[in-house]
């Protein structure tokens, strides 16, 4: 799975929204906030951002580079609460910043590999 960096925001933002009229300085300053926010992670959820950094997310969302997804969460009580997230839209970023679509591959079992075989042992000594 590969990292997004500071640079492959640049050139995404610079491929989408510099077509459309954003300044250089502009699509840095964007893509600065952005990795600011995500670090090495790839989601964030939506109570961190305030009402003006959330319409800059819905701009990045009809440019394909973000995307959100909810999740609900039964709390005591019976109640539901409902989480937003917003991800990078990574495949599609760096195909825009490195000219090729990474396809993400998870290996749910990966765990297992680096375990010893010993944990399996049913030894109670």
């Amino acid at each position: 799975m590969a990292v997004i960096k500071l640079e492959d925001l640049v050139i995404a933002f610079q491929k989408t929204l510099g077509e459309k009229g954003y300044s250089e300085e502009a699509v840095q300053d964007l893509a600065e906030f952005v990795i600011s926010l995500y670090g090495f992670d790839y989601a964030i959820v939506d109570n961190r951002l305030t009402p003006q950094n959330r319409d800059i997310f819905y701009k990045l969302e009809e440019e394909r580079l973000v995307y959100t997804r909810q999740e609900e969460v039964t709390i005591k009580k019976g109640k539901v609460w409902r989480l937003h997230y917003w991800f990078l839209n990574r495949p599609y970023i760096l195909k825009l910043s490195r000219g090729k679509e990474e396809v993400e591959e998870i290996d749910e079992y990966a765990i297992y590999g680096e375990m010893n075989d010993d944990i399996w042992s049913r030894d109670e000594n």
